[in-house]
């Protein structure tokens, strides 16, 4: 009775409720502030997620340009083996022993008198071929 007498209890009500409007207004301003996060962070999201698709594609090219280079590198170490293969076949005729044989050979007939070898294989083919004829003869009788 004394607090109504006096309006004291009035004032508390006043008192009451000024404190939940200002906290009202306190949580309403929170509220705001985070939705005005809460779209900054979708933003962001959007942003991230580009970025992600982004180093997910350069991550795809990244391993597309790795096995190019694996063929390129192949491709060069097998060059630079049939290079080296190369250098040997070029040298083979100077240090393989059965080609020195046949180049000495070769240089023998060239050397020999080519007309006397002619003679002989003339010689020789008349020779077969009296035998031949021989032979024949001796078939017919």
């Amino acid at each position: 009775e004394f607090n109504n007498e006096y309006g004291l209890t009035s004032n508390r009500d006043l008192l009451i409720q000024k404190k939940v409007k200002t906290e009202i207004n306190y949580l309403e301003n929170e509220a705001a502030l985070l939705k005005n996060e809460m779209e900054s962070m979708e933003h962001k999201n959007v942003q991230l997620n580009a970025l992600q698709l982004q180093k997910n594609e350069l991550k795809q090219d990244l391993f597309t340009l790795q096995s190019e280079l694996k063929v390129i590198r192949e491709a060069e170490r097998m060059t630079k083996d049939l290079e080296a293969e190369k250098v040997q076949v070029t040298e083979k005729p100077q240090t393989d022993p059965e080609c020195l044989r046949l180049k000495k050979e070769l240089e023998k007939c060239k050397d020999d008198n080519w007309e006397s070898v002619c003679e002989t294989l003339q010689t020789e083919i008349e020779i077969l071929q009296m035998v031949s004829l021989e032979s024949k003869d001796k078939t017919l009788f």
